[in-house]
């Protein structure tokens, strides 16, 4: 099994984060200081905002909210070693709190969540360029795209419609997880299968994969959307290393989290 996909840019943080717990509330300190650094970031003050949210993070590492703050101001500002361990955190936070990967080798749960963190940190370059906001990764909507990309590998299908009633579309998904109807939804899928001999999962053919949907007018305008905020990505694979994956784009500021 591989452990990290770019040693050169991805520290392998699963340790840091061991186990199944249950997501926390977010303790009142956390929560006043990313209060406080979005008041920053309002009146441009970045660097105050930027040490608010890493006290944050010290004060309550398991909570996404700094991480995934932290993880959009660091890219933004061409940070991109500091801004893969933010995304990488989120997606442990999401593995290891919100859905403990039924893959119990801790080297597969670092490799998928190394995995989507790459792609998240793609997804967000490619709308840096075009001028659009960077968005929030959520673990919550990293586990709605991991649960369709394993249901696909399991029940050996391909579509944005599932076989299983409560969970046919999207939006049936989305709800599943999260108790609220958004006003915008939309979902991206790709897969990838082994040719030949050699691991299908890697960071090659992940990137190749994030070029595939840029190619396909349809996922690249839902990667393009302006009227999205947050995002997650979840990732299955199998032993052969083929691998599922779903993109999950939404606006949840109607809906706050602390």
């Amino acid at each position: 099994m591989r452990s990290c996909l770019n040693p050169a840019l991805l520290v392998c943080m699963a340790m840091l984060l061991p186990g199944f717990v249950i997501a926390q509330q977010p303790v009142a300190e956390a929560v006043a200081l990313v209060r406080q650094a979005e008041q920053d970031l309002a009146a441009e003050r970045g660097k105050a905002a930027v040490e608010k949210l890493q006290q944050a993070a010290r004060i309550q590492p398991d909570w996404h909210v700094p991480a995934s703050r932290l993880a959009v101001l660091y890219q933004a500002a061409g940070m991109d070693v500091a801004a893969l361990q933010q995304y990488l955190v989120v997606q442990l936070i999401s593995h290891n709190q919100y859905q403990p990967n039924p893959e119990k080798d801790p080297a597969l749960r670092a490799e998928l969540a190394e995995t989507e963190a790459y792609m998240l940190m793609q997804v967000n370059a490619v709308r840096a360029r075009a001028g659009l906001r960077l968005l929030y990764p959520h673990p919550q909507l990293a586990v709605i795209g991991r649960q369709h990309a394993r249901e696909m590998r399991d029940l050996d299908y391909f579509s944005h419609e599932s076989p299983t009633p409560a969970r046919r579309t999207i939006l049936d998904r989305f709800k599943l997880v999260l108790p609220f109807r958004p006003t915008v939804l939309a979902e991206n899928l790709s897969k990838r299968w082994r040719t030949g001999y050699g691991y299908s999962l890697s960071l090659a053919n992940v990137r190749q994969s994030h070029e595939d949907l840029l190619r396909s007018p349809g996922h690249r305008a839902n990667i393009h959307r302006a009227d999205v905020i947050d995002f997650g990505i979840g990732v299955a694979s199998n032993y052969k290393g083929d691998y599922w994956l779903a993109q999950i784009f939404v606006d949840m500021s109607g809906h706050p989290e602390y």
